[in-house]
């Protein structure tokens, strides 16, 4: 097969990220020797200039090893740089002596890794230049430099953390642009929770970084099972981690904040025993930036540290003097939410008072007579929120062996069912807006939430008082709806 085949086929079944830059290495006429091998250690492809000082004139690299092509002195240093990779090590460049055409001839060999799409070895990369040309080792180095970058640039790119799986930075930065500007708009509540665990570094010291690492994977994985799927866990740097929840008051921010410093208080974490958190909760104001956010939350952090830590502060709000001024109307009626209105479990009542604020933003986006094409993104969120709260509650009711569950789903659907039909006529013109926040303020909220909602509340409370076992039935209950139903579509 052609050398710019082998390179399109490679790329093609995503062995080789960096297959388009590695193309152009093989196919230039600078006297560096080139070869990609899998881990078989055969090789796949093979430049001229490689070839020519590994092979006999006329025989080709690619589907032999190097134990094939090379004494077994020079193979066995070249075994111990690959060991190198495979341990997620940095390879250090071999000065070898090659015999190239009954010549001996002074090289330097360097290993480079391949990764594949989930960041494990696929391939190795061996470059071999002549020693005795220093312009080549500075081309080497330049395109090791590249290399690197480009690696480091797809890492950024992939936007998860490869350790625990969470959001990276990046990534979390270009949601914040986002979300702040819904804030902006339409005055949708944003929160932010930095989280930091308490005494990490005396987990390193006392077990190594291999547990330490161990325990962020578990950490991360509680987190992320405990949020909604609106919100984003990003891993910030070290043993801290930052969680995104947008739709989200600064007071429901701090029941979710208490509920994840109470898990991870009474987890199991193996090798370390008991482990704590400390968590700083802020609530974005309007025209502040995300640093100056950040700050505030981070400011609370401190505050929970230096109060002795696995403990939950608010930064201080600040009330807007001004909103009232500049947008009378969007701050004249609003749906208010009371404590009356909670059931304690707090995945539902987490979701009632999203919905609450949902809808009050749209309410807000059409006193305000805002634009359609910025009502629709409002509409399409609240109908997302409503579709995976009902599911969410199914889940729990059903896990309560709440004995109409099945009636209250069926309501569910055809809830959902008329929303949509709203929604469809709303934007064929043939319904004016109010119609559907009437439908979903009244029917979904008033009659349905503080309505019919209120008949399983008994039965969950039941199940709490019943030795604490609501949170193993709620998994289960998981499991059961979506056997039995499926997720809402």
């Amino acid at each position: 097969m052609e050398e710019y085949a082998w390179t399109n086929h490679l790329a093609s079944v995503g062995r080789l990220p960096v297959a388009g830059l590695l193309r152009l290495l093989m196919l230039a006429p600078a006297p560096v020797g080139i070869g990609i091998k899998g881990l078989d250690g055969r090789y796949w492809i093979a430049n001229q200039q490689i070839e020519r000082l590994l092979c006999r004139h006329g025989e080709v690299l690619s589907g032999k090893s190097e134990s094939d092509v090379l004494p077994a002195d020079i193979c066995q240093m070249l075994d111990n740089a690959e060991r190198q990779l495979l341990a997620g090590q940095v390879s250090p460049a071999l000065r070898l002596e090659l015999s190239v055409n009954s010549r001996l001839s002074r090289c330097v060999w360097s290993k480079l890794p391949v990764l594949g799409p989930d960041n494990a070895l696929a391939a190795i990369v061996s470059l071999v230049f002549d020693a005795a040309l220093p312009q080549e080792l500075d081309e080497l180095q330049q395109t090791n430099h590249q290399l690197q970058l480009m690696v480091e640039r797809l890492e950024l790119l992939a936007g998860t953390d490869k350790l625990t799986g969470a959001w990276s930075r990046l990534r979390l930065e270009e949601s914040i642009e986002r979300e702040i500007d819904r804030l902006q708009r339409y005055g949708q509540p944003l929160s932010v929770m930095i989280i930091d665990v308490d005494f990490f570094k005396q987990i390193n010291d006392r077990h190594g970084h291999d547990v330490g690492d161990n325990v962020l994977r578990q950490l991360a994985s509680m987190l992320l099972n405990r949020l909604r799927k609106a919100d984003s866990l990003t891993r910030w740097g070290g043993e801290e981690f930052v969680v995104l929840c947008p739709n989200t008051t600064r007071a429901s921010a701090a029941l979710l904040a208490e509920r994840l410093r109470q898990d991870v208080a009474t987890a199991e974490f193996a090798t370390t025993g008991p482990l704590t958190i400390s968590i700083g909760v802020a609530e974005c104001q309007r025209g502040e930036s995300w640093s100056q956010w950040f700050k505030r939350a981070d400011e609370a952090l401190y505050v929970a540290k230096e109060g002795g830590r696995n403990q939950v502060q608010l930064a201080p709000q600040q009330v807007d003097a001004d909103a009232t001024a500049r947008n009378p109307r969007a701050d004249f009626v609003k749906l208010q939410w009371h404590p009356a209105y909670e059931c304690g479990n707090e995945l539902v009542d987490r979701g009632h008072r999203l919905l609450f604020d949902n809808a009050n933003a749209l309410l807000a986006a059409i006193l305000s007579q805002c634009d359609p094409a910025e009502v629709d993104p409002l509409i399409d969120r609240l109908l997302a929120d409503v579709v995976e709260h009902f599911s969410d509650e199914e889940s729990v009711f059903f896990a309560a062996a709440y004995p109409a569950a099945s009636e209250h789903a069926t309501t569910h659907r055809e809830l959902v069912a008329r929303a949509l039909a709203f929604v469809d006529e709303y934007r064929k013109g043939r319904r004016w807006i109010g119609d559907l926040f009437q439908f979903l303020a009244y029917d979904v909220i008033t009659i349905h939430m503080l309505g019919a909602d209120r008949l399983f509340f008994p039965c969950l409370r039941a199940t709490e008082e019943d030795g604490g076992k609501e949170q193993p039935a709620l998994a289960q209950g998981r499991k059961t709806l979506r056997k039995r139903t499926g997720r809402l579509q």
